[in-house]
């Protein structure tokens, strides 16, 4: 089991839930990550905004 499948992977977000902070941990689809050339569709990031839009705009329900 590596550290991503520990929950919380290399990000923040495990540190801000443990002060009882929603937190979601998502981002695009990138080949290649933090490697020198970094490749990213551009239909992937369309997408990853459409989906933080409506998450954004369902919290504002809520």
């Amino acid at each position: 089991m590596g550290e991503v499948d520990k929950g919380g992977g290399g990000t923040i977000a495990k540190f801000l839930a443990n002060y009882n902070i929603s937190v979601l941990d998502c981002g695009p689809a990138v080949l290649s990550m933090h490697s020198p050339f970094e490749i990213a569709s551009k239909a992937d990031i369309y997408h990853t905004w459409l989906a933080f839009k409506s998450y954004l705009e369902s919290q504002d329900n809520v």
